[in-house]
C-alpha cells in the first residue's frame, strides 16, 4: 500500500502556483490508486510554537502533532 502525503504551497507564491502545486499530490494519488492524506503539516504549519526558528521545519512537539494526526491513517492503510 502507498500513502501520498500532500503539501500546500505557501500563500506568498500566488494562487495560480498554489492551485497547480496543491493539486499535484491528489492527482498523483489518484493516478496511482494510492491513499491520500491532504496535508502533511496539518495542525503544525504556521504555529510558531511547533516550528523551528526557520518557520519551516517542525520541532519535536510539531513532529508529535504530525504523528498523532497521520499515524492512524498510516495504520489504516497497512495490511
Amino acid at each position: 500500500n502507498v500513502l501520498v502525503a500532500g503539501m500546500l504551497a505557501p500563500p506568498n507564491l500566488g494562487a495560480e502556483y498554489a492551485g497547480v502545486f496543491d493539486a499535484a499530490f491528489k492527482n498523483a494519488a489518484d493516478k496511482h490508486r494510492a491513499h491520500f492524506y491532504p496535508f502533511f503539516l496539518d495542525g503544525v504549519a504556521g504555529d510558531p510554537h511547533l516550528n523551528q526558528a526557520d518557520g519551516i521545519h517542525p520541532t519535536k512537539e510539531g513532529i508529535a502533532v504530525i504523528v498523532s494526526k497521520i499515524g492512524p491513517i498510516v495504520q489504516s492503510v497497512l495490511p
